[in-house]
């Protein structure tokens, strides 16, 4: 039978009400948000300066939010399918608006790491019950391209940030880009609460949550992302990493532990045919691989190849818009096709561009540059709705926010790794490569090209485990 036979055609607006398309701006509208946090990359040097801080104290204003984030959202996601969707829905939007405009008006950088901590509560609600809303309120045949539509109005918001952080930071100082976000809150909670409807506000989710699980998986993950933080920054020796890797392990035996023997885990992975395990498999090798593109690259573009920050820019701004035109795509081909074809696809599409990237050297062009960008843009929309279509379409009706939870701790953990190992492995190759030349050039530009050689390969390991979901998926 051919891969299209299977799917019913094209359902028209009949197919469900516009309650749908309530949900689907609801949750775009979460995502936006989320997505606008990139501004606060730009405003890092001018909070250093208000609070009289050095550069490395200041970037724990990213980590902390991250780490957080990522290691909370699947017992978020869980809570939420025990107390509601639209209920936690909005409790995440109004975690997230307090915590940006507390965070715009304190005084104190020991208040904004505590502050972002809050935010990070709110964020990692509404990145893992996004997908949850979606998947409640369309029907199967579309689900793909409504999460497609969903990525994509919310990758809007990192151009949005890309495009104004700088220009809110010249005008009015590193507040501005927190407290800008608070009227956008507010219409995303007013428009949540008289609109939004789904059929589960009472919550529901068989067996209630598993709080121990949860505290045990928080403090796994928190411990391990914080661990890969601290040891690119004072050595992989140092005794507070090994503490942290120490408390990870313990953490990590003791959530699958407890997970085993409870009666309503975090995450019945028996309930998804064993399609859960390989997704999130794959999407964490997928960040793994990809996710260079964000802290190595920039360095060889403009350090390496000479190109302005601006040039830099607008190079960002491209990959960014293909990402955001190529998630509705994604979607389509995941509701039309297999959504596991559609993954594999993209994870191709992703190998060539970074083998593509691996030929550069510090005499290439930047249209060269551009055109490794826009397919590497292209293939992480196309893989974010076509991995999000596959892992929810799997999961039971009561677990939705679990999915969603999921999806962000595999993304939250495969970007961690990135930053960590491919930047470790970086450095390493540098070094290697300056011993054995004399030209300091010469030699960024070849650890470059063997880092990119790395990372095509991992996410070729990324599309090998994509395969083992073609029957599933």
């Amino acid at each position: 039978m051919p891969p299209f036979a299977r799917f019913p055609p094209s359902p028209s607006r009949s197919a469900f009400g516009g309650s749908a398309w309530v949900a689907l701006v609801a949750a775009a509208s979460g995502v936006f948000l989320t997505s606008l946090d990139i501004t606060v990359n730009v405003a890092l040097p001018e909070i250093a300066d208000s609070f009289g801080a050095d550069a490395a104290t200041v970037q724990w204003i990213i980590i902390l939010y991250v780490g957080a984030s990522a290691s909370m959202q699947l017992a978020l996601g869980a809570a939420a399918d025990a107390a509601g969707l639209k209920r936690m829905h909005l409790f995440g939007l109004a975690a997230y608006a307090a915590a940006v405009v507390a965070i715009g008006l304190a005084d104190d950088l020991g208040a904004v790491f505590a502050l972002r901590t809050l935010q990070a509560v709110g964020n990692g609600l509404l990145m893992a019950l996004s997908p949850a809303l979606v998947t409640r309120a369309f029907p199967a045949e579309f689900r793909g391209r409504a999460l497609g539509i969903m990525a994509a109005l919310g990758t809007l918001g990192m151009v949005a940030g890309s495009l104004g952080g700088g220009a809110l930071v010249d005008a009015f100082g590193w507040r501005s880009i927190f407290l800008a976000r608070a009227p956008i809150c507010a219409a995303a909670i007013a428009f949540s609460v008289f609109f939004l409807r789904t059929p589960n506000d009472a919550g529901g989710a068989r067996g209630g949550l598993d709080a121990r699980g949860a505290a045990a998986q928080f403090a796994g993950v928190g411990s391990l992302i914080l661990a890969l933080a601290l040891g690119g920054r004072i050595g992989w020796a140092d005794w507070r990493v090994a503490a942290l890797a120490a408390m990870s392990a313990a953490g990590l035996w003791a959530f699958f532990a407890v997970e085993r023997r409870s009666a309503r885990p975090l995450l019945r992975l028996s309930e998804t045919g064993g399609v859960l395990p390989a997704a999130l498999a794959t999407t964490a090798l997928a960040y793994l691989g990809t996710f260079v593109n964000w802290f190595i690259l920039p360095f060889f573009v403009v350090d390496g190849m000479g190109a302005s920050a601006s040039a830099w820019g607008a190079l960002l701004l491209l990959m960014t818009l293909a990402s955001a035109l190529s998630a509705p795509l994604g979607g389509w081909l995941s509701d039309r096709w297999r959504p596991a074809y559609a993954m594999s696809g993209a994870l191709a599409i992703g190998c060539a561009a970074l083998a593509w990237m691996s030929s550069l050297d510090t005499q290439s062009d930047i249209w060269e540059v551009a055109a490794g960008l826009l397919a590497s843009g292209a293939a992480a929309g196309l893989f974010q709705s076509a991995s999000a279509n596959l892992i929810m379409g799997a999961m039971p009706r009561d677990r939705l926010g679990a999915g969603g939870g999921a999806i962000g701790l595999a993304r939250g953990l495969g970007t961690a790794l990135s930053v960590a190992v491919m930047g470790a492995v970086f450095a390493a190759l540098e070094s290697a490569r300056a011993r054995s030349s004399a030209d300091a050039d010469l030699a960024f530009a070849l650890a470059f090209q063997d880092t990119y050689r790395i990372a095509a390969l991992i996410c070729a390991a990324a599309l090998a485990a994509s395969f083992a979901l073609w029957r599933r998926g």
